[in-house]
C-alpha cells in the first residue's frame, strides 16, 4: 500500500472515525510543522556556533533535551522510552544537519 492509498473503509466506518482522523491529520500537521521549525532554529544556531568557534556537539545540551522528553513522557502517561528515542532520533538527525552546514560554512571562510 503507497502511502496515499487508504485501506478499504465502509462508509460509515468511514463517517464514524472521519472527525477523529481529521483532528489526527491536523495535529500530525502540526508536529511537523513543529519539526522544521526547530530544524531551521538548530541550523540558525549552527552559523552562530560556526561563526564564534563554538564546538557544534554540546552532550548536555542532548542530555537536557532528552531528560526533558522523558520527564513530559512520565508526567503526561506517556512511555519514558517512548518519547526519548524520538527525542534522540530528532537530536541525532539536527547534529548530522549541523555538521553538514557548519562544514559547508567553514569551506566558505578558507576561500
Amino acid at each position: 500500500m503507497t502511502e496515499q492509498e487508504e485501506p478499504a473503509v465502509s462508509g460509515a466506518e468511514d463517517d464514524v472515525l472521519a472527525p477523529l482522523r481529521d483532528r489526527l491529520d491536523a495535529g500530525d500537521e502540526q508536529i511537523l510543522g513543529l519539526i522544521a521549525q526547530r530544524m531551521e532554529t538548530c541550523l540558525e544556531i549552527a552559523r552562530l556556533k560556526a561563526e564564534h568557534g563554538i564546538p557544534m556537539m554540546q552532550p548536555s545540551r542532548v542530555g537536557l533535551v532528552v531528560g526533558r522528553a522523558r520527564r513530559f513522557a512520565a508526567d503526561h502517561g506517556l512511555p519514558e522510552e517512548y518519547l526519548g528515542d524520538l527525542f534522540e532520533r530528532i537530536v541525532a538527525e539536527t547534529c548530522v544537519q549541523e555538521d553538514v552546514l557548519m562544514a559547508k560554512l567553514g569551506e566558505g571562510s578558507d576561500r
